[in-house]
């Protein structure tokens, strides 16, 4: 059975209406016509009709659901990724500053260490000087001690004393080049302990080592900065999947609303269609039946029930109307 639209089934039930009304005051009988359901065609049309653009707007609901789904799980991967290079990144300073702490509290030993060394040295010369001093002031007093006693027993002029005298010059003389030496071996000594110290407290020295810890700072900036672009350009790179998925989901979005579109323009034209084509055929039925008025009046009652069983759907069609749940809202 054709379903027309609302404006052609309105024009027909005027048509209907008129002839009905011509003819039923000549030819209408007691009994009451027939009919499979109380839905009317134009309701049963308005129904359809909804019934499609509910559907369409939940496929659109359905796809703007997934596309916003889609924009907030590649906003919160982004996210995500953006904190981890900076946790990584506050992570590599953390360690870069406590290299350069190490580094620095290494070289203030070091540094203490050498003045402790320097002290220790300067003391224990300071010591040795003492000692020699000490121990050339006891053979001083030894020395007169035994010229007293040689003067007292033998005399200056005997032979004896001169002994002791030559061997008292000898020993004194031994011990002067026994303690130049020793002087000549501590200086020798200090010099290379100076000259030591002096190399290690260097200008060059430091000089290196401040260098050490700039180039260390600049490979560390370096670090940073690499993975500072790395963190951009992956940014970027995102944020343009990003825009080309959106672009794409957009493309869909439209395209599904121009199929959408298309298919509603379809089925107007197909309404019109089988309108055009129902107004014809009521044409010719009008005309077959105005004939038929005039030849006979047998068939008009016939004529009259299927024209009144015409206005209204078919009982599954009915029973799909009353089962959905906008078909309560259509039937008011």
């Amino acid at each position: 059975m054709e379903v027309l639209p609302a404006k052609e089934l309105a024009s027909f039930e005027e048509l209907d209406g008129a002839s009905c009304s011509s003819s039923r005051s000549a030819h209408m009988t007691a009994a009451t016509a027939h009919r499979d359901s109380a839905i009317s065609v134009s309701k049963f049309n308005r129904f359809i009709v909804g019934e499609m653009a509910r559907k369409t707007g939940d496929e659109g609901r359905s796809a703007m659901g997934t596309l916003r789904k889609q924009r907030q799980h590649a906003a919160e991967t982004h996210r995500q990724y953006g904190a981890s290079l900076g946790a990584a990144s506050r992570a590599q300073m953390q360690r870069d500053k406590q290299q350069y702490d190490a580094l620095r509290e290494g070289n203030l030993l070091k540094g203490l260490q050498v003045r402790d060394d320097v002290s220790s040295q300067k003391s224990e010369a300071e010591r040795l000087r003492s000692e020699w001093v000490e121990y050339g002031r006891r053979l001083a007093e030894k020395d007169a001690d035994q010229r007293r006693r040689i003067r007292e027993v033998c005399g200056e002029g005997s032979k004896r004393v001169q002994e002791l005298v030559a061997e008292a010059k000898f020993e004194e003389e031994e011990f002067e080049r026994e303690l130049a030496d020793r002087r000549a071996d501590i200086l020798r000594e200090n010099q290379k302990e100076v000259q030591r110290v002096r190399d290690e407290t260097a200008d060059e020295v430091i000089d290196a080592a401040k260098q050490f810890a700039l180039d260390r700072r600049k490979l560390v900036a370096e670090a940073t900065k690499q993975t500072v672009s790395v963190w951009r350009t992956q940014r970027s790179k995102n944020t343009a999947d990003h825009l080309k998925s959106a672009r794409a989901n957009r493309a869909d979005v439209e395209a599904t609303r121009a199929h959408a579109k298309k298919l509603r323009e379809r089925l107007v034209a197909q309404r019109q269609k089988e309108a055009q084509s129902a107004r014809e055929t009521m044409k010719r039925n009008k005309l077959a039946k105005d004939q038929l008025t005039l030849e006979t009046g047998a068939g008009v009652k016939q004529l009259h029930d299927s024209m009144y069983r015409a206005k209204y759907v078919p009982s599954d069609s009915a029973d799909y109307l009353t089962t959905s749940k906008y078909g309560k809202s259509t039937v008011a």
